[in-house]
């Protein structure tokens, strides 16, 4: 079955808004144990089960930052 178009932050269990296209000027490397990595995946696929609409890593992981940066007044 075709993917939806990706999008480019998780909030939730809800909707995710459109792609926003960003000038990325850093990089930055995550290791991660296989487990993580398992579980990562697996969220990335129930959610995109779940909404019929892609999202990435590079989305999940985002918004990870910055809900924890939220949290820590960061």
């Amino acid at each position: 079955m075709p993917k939806a178009p990706v999008n480019s932050a998780v909030q939730g269990d809800s909707a995710l808004p459109g792609l926003e296209k960003r000038a990325y000027v850093h990089t930055l490397s995550l290791r991660l144990t296989s487990e993580q990595y398992r579980r990562l995946r697996k969220f990335v696929t129930t959610h995109e089960d779940r909404t019929d609409q892609r999202v990435t890593h590079q989305a999940v992981l985002e918004a990870a930052l910055a809900d924890y940066l939220d949290r820590h007044r960061g």
